[in-house]
């Protein structure tokens, strides 16, 4: 029936208490939790009664107030009854722990209207409950026995009055009339009857404590005189059922039934819940949004609700969106909805439910966008970031969106953590580049648009195609000072055979070269021609020079075929091999029409670069040497062929000679002979020992 005698641990009790009476005082306190409900790091809001063991009186000889009030919160349960929780006995007193509540005298003068009957009907069932179906008689019905949850909603308790209904008589009565309130007691002081009595009483103080003027509530005036009247009626037996009570139009009114019905919602059936959800937002837009939130924003946003499936086309849709100027579709207003409905959001965004952290992400940048940069690193990020490292797929996907809505809020560094490092660069031209507006903007044009409605979101200047039969447009612009001539152009244009066709006589030259400056004076009067591609202005410029020089060595070579045909046949195939290859890559450089273009599927030639040419790359390209064939010839004959030389050999150039003109140069110490090789040496010393042998 609980956990009596446990004690939670990590109990934090304030010093200061809420209430004291006789019998007991009232503590705020906080006790850690771990549950699905609270989440992680929120502790569980809690009151604790503190009360001794033994009170004086005879009405509390057998049993003390404290532990009457444990047993009967113990067997007693109602969602409108105070919540037990658990009780343990410490330093000689009870303790009793329940939901965080605060006394209804303290709150009584904030209490609106709506407030005040929605209370009352609570109350009024609870009464119910507790004396047509469990049984039992509360003898204490006032004021100082209700309380005030967190949510808002009146709960009853002083349960330390409360016994079953064969133990009440006369002398239980006469010991407890010194405890009850005077104004509460029937002057007959007789069992029959005396909840209606001192509910009709409690009603009456509690309406005339509550701002008559300001109320709207209907039918308010006729239950003050039904209670008057009726309930506390002399003849007891006149006085009507509590449950008859629960029928007067004070507690029926359209907004009661709302608050009811989703208070309920868990008994009804299918298709009362359907036709309930379907006209519910029409029914609450005819009252005010402050009290629709103030009562209705826990029940609208309550499990039951938002995993209705009609819930969450009719209802949710317009309870987790805001008013704006555009459309008021919305039930809450932005100031309304920071005041009463994201205090909720954020306590469910600690809840570890999938279903229900699915549907807060669809709405992420509802609420978002009205909290503060610390709300959101200290209760959002969080969370999102441990839903990344969820199995649910669905869930991850969603959790990723949410946090890129983050990252302009509060920043890559927050959002992501780590070192950030910068990766690409801005590849835009200095021209595009405003200072004045810092948004990135697209290099994209917009698709099926019109060219002038596209050039405004064009980065760079260039024109668009209006037609589909244009010239197809460069990749990129021709720098300063690189405007091509419109005559280069229109060579690349045209194929290079029909300028290159066999035997030119003397006259072509000419009217090539006056076509050619006929060109150049076309494309300086027109300023406006069309700029070639940065690629193709060096091929096509190289290409125009090695056309002239062809058609000069073709000139030369018809003036002078009848005296160099018969000596070089080779000098004229090579220049036509020449003329052949340049005419191949003259068709090859000009570019295709752009319905036969394949598409790029190298990233490097997508990339905007300025890559400066290198030697390399001007030797790569293909050049006819004209000269390869005018290299000599040196023919060698093989070494087969070769006739043996006979080498003689005069034996006289070996004989020593014995003149005595030479004696005297040998005394010199040289015997060398002018005539004789370098091989035939003599030397002093054995040339004199010759001589004198």
């Amino acid at each position: 029936m609980g956990n009596e005698g446990s004690k939670l641990k990590g109990l934090i009790i304030d010093q200061n208490a809420v209430e004291v009476n006789d019998f007991w005082a009232l503590y705020n306190a906080e006790s850690p939790n771990t549950s699905n409900e609270e989440g992680v790091g929120h502790g569980q809001q809690l009151s604790i009664f503190k009360g001794e063991v033994l009170v004086k009186g005879q009405l509390w000889a057998s049993i003390g107030p404290m532990e009457r009030a444990i047993k009967n919160l113990m067997i007693y349960r109602h969602p409108y009854i105070l919540k037990y929780t658990c009780t343990w006995e410490q330093s000689g007193q009870k303790h009793l722990a329940t939901e965080r509540v605060r006394p209804l005298n303290d709150v009584l003068s904030q209490q609106s209207d709506i407030q005040v009957c929605l209370g009352l009907r609570t109350i009024l069932c609870s009464l119910i409950f507790l004396i047509e179906k469990a049984l039992a008689r509360h003898l204490n019905i006032c004021t100082q026995s209700i309380y005030v949850t967190s949510k808002g909603s009146w709960c009853l308790a002083g349960f330390e009055y409360v016994w079953k209904a064969k133990e009440l008589n006369k002398q239980l009565l006469d010991l407890a009339h010194s405890f009850r309130q005077p104004q509460a007691m029937d002057e007959a002081n007789g069992a029959e009857a005396l909840e209606q009595f001192a509910f009709a009483t409690l009603c009456e103080q509690i309406l005339n404590k509550v701002d008559a003027g300001a109320a709207v509530t209907p039918h308010v005036l006729e239950f003050r005189e039904y209670c008057s009247t009726h309930l506390k009626h002399q003849n007891t037996e006149m006085r009507p059922k509590l449950s008859a009570v629960l029928l007067h139009p004070y507690f029926n009114h359209e907004f009661v039934l709302i608050h009811s019905f989703l208070f309920e919602l868990p008994l009804k059936s299918v298709q009362e819940r359907q036709q309930f959800f379907s006209s519910l937002i029409e029914r609450l837009r005819c009252f005010d949004e402050q009290v629709v939130a103030s009562q209705l924003a826990s029940d609208l946003l309550s499990r039951m609700v938002l995993l209705d499936p009609t819930a969450q086309q009719c209802v949710t849709p317009f309870v987790l969106r805001t008013k704006t100027d555009q459309g008021a579709t919305a039930l809450f207003s932005p100031q309304t909805y920071v005041e009463y409905v994201l205090p909720h959001i954020l306590k469910m965004f600690r809840l570890r439910d999938a279903q229900m952290r699915l549907i807060l992400l669809d709405y992420f940048m509802e609420y978002v966008r009205l909290l503060s940069d610390e709300q959101l690193q200290r209760e959002i990020l969080p969370h999102l970031q441990l839903g990344m490292s969820d199995t649910n797929d669905l869930l991850v996907a969603k959790t990723l969106r949410s946090l890129a809505d983050l990252v302009p809020i509060l920043g890559a560094a927050a959002v992501l953590g780590g070192d950030r490092r910068r990766c690409f660069s801005d590849g835009r031209p200095h021209a595009a580049v405003s200072s004045e507006s810092s948004a990135p903007r697209s290099i994209t044009p917009l698709m099926n648009a019109s060219a002038a409605d596209a050039d405004d979101y064009m980065v760079s200047g260039s024109p668009l195609p209006v037609e589909s039969n244009m010239a197809p447009i460069a990749l990129r612009l021709s720098p300063d000072g690189g405007e091509d001539d419109k005559s280069l152009t229109t060579l690349s244009e045209k194929p290079l055979e029909q300028s290159q066709s066999s035997a030119p006589d003397s006259n072509s030259e000419l009217v090539d070269l006056t076509l050619v400056s006929d060109g150049k004076t076309q494309a300086e009067d027109d300023e406006e021609a069309a700029w070639s591609d940065w690629d193709n202005a060096d091929e096509l410029q190289r290409l125009h020079v090695k056309q002239l020089t062809i058609d000069e060595l073709n000139l030369i070579e018809t003036t002078s075929s009848s005296s160099t045909q018969a000596t070089q046949p080779s000098l004229t195939d090579s220049f036509r091999t020449a003329c052949s290859q340049v005419s191949t890559a003259a068709t090859k450089s000009i570019p295709p029409p752009p319905s036969l273009r394949k598409p790029i599927d190298d990233l490097s030639v997508l990339d905007i670069q300025v890559q400066p040419s290198t030697l390399s790359n001007v030797a790569g390209t293909a050049e006819f040497d004209f000269f390869k064939d005018m290299e000599p010839v040196i023919e060698t004959k093989p070494a087969a062929s070769r006739e043996t030389e006979v080498v003689h050999v005069d034996a006289s150039r070996f004989a020593t000679a014995a003149d005595h003109d030479t004696d005297l140069d040998a005394h010199q110490g040289w015997g060398l002979d002018e005539d004789d090789d370098a091989d035939d040496v003599i030397w002093g010393d054995s040339a004199l020992t010759t001589s004198v042998s």
